[in-house]
């Protein structure tokens, strides 16, 4: 429990940072994008995400937790995503994103890895917020054979819709949705 209010309050301090960072005017440079959000979904239930790059492609960084889950996960990830479309009010968004996942432990040293291609739509409610949402497409390949002392089984999928147990690791994909806020300009 110690470590859930401690992630929590991670969470908080990088939404709160990353809030202010995205709504600096920058006026040297109109081409640059930045964007901070938060957002829920059935993988991770909870996650921030920062992104930054040029308006055609940005670089996404991102830390997450399942906290609906019977045992407690978090993960941190990196990726690339593109605009689509964007007008002044709405936008269609491609991202590729790769995660570490943690399980029942700060540090999880077994290969646990999550990766999702997210499609997104979102509606500019206000100048510099937005909402959106839209499927993602998810696959969590994991060690399944013993190493460090212990054989580690992920239960970091919710559920599956494709699974494979080979000799060395496990595959799981599912299609989820995501929505949430995003605060750009």
């Amino acid at each position: 429990m110690k470590t859930i209010k401690r992630i929590s309050v991670l969470l908080l301090a990088c939404m709160l940072t990353s809030l202010c960072w995205a709504q600096e005017k920058t006026t040297d440079n109109k081409s640059l994008y930045k964007a901070f959000e938060m957002s829920v979904s059935e993988g991770l239930n909870l996650q921030a995400t920062a992104k930054v790059g040029i308006k055609p492609v940005y670089g996404i960084f991102s830390v997450g937790t399942q906290f609906l889950a019977e045992n407690y996960k978090w993960a941190f990830g990196a990726g690339v995503g593109t605009h689509l479309m964007k007008t002044e009010d709405h936008s269609m968004n491609l991202e590729y994103m790769i995660f570490h996942v943690n399980e029942n432990e700060i540090w999880t040293d077994n290969y646990n890895n999550f990766q999702q291609v997210r499609l997104l739509y979102s509606k500019r409610l206000g100048e510099k917020i937005s909402i959106f949402g839209g499927p993602s497409f998810n696959l969590n390949i994991a060690e399944n054979k013993e190493s460090f002392g212990h054989t580690f089984e992920s239960t970091f999928a919710p559920y599956d819709m494709y699974s494979h147990v080979g000799d060395s690791h496990t595959a799981k994909g599912w299609i989820g949705f995501t929505l949430g806020i995003r605060f750009d300009k």
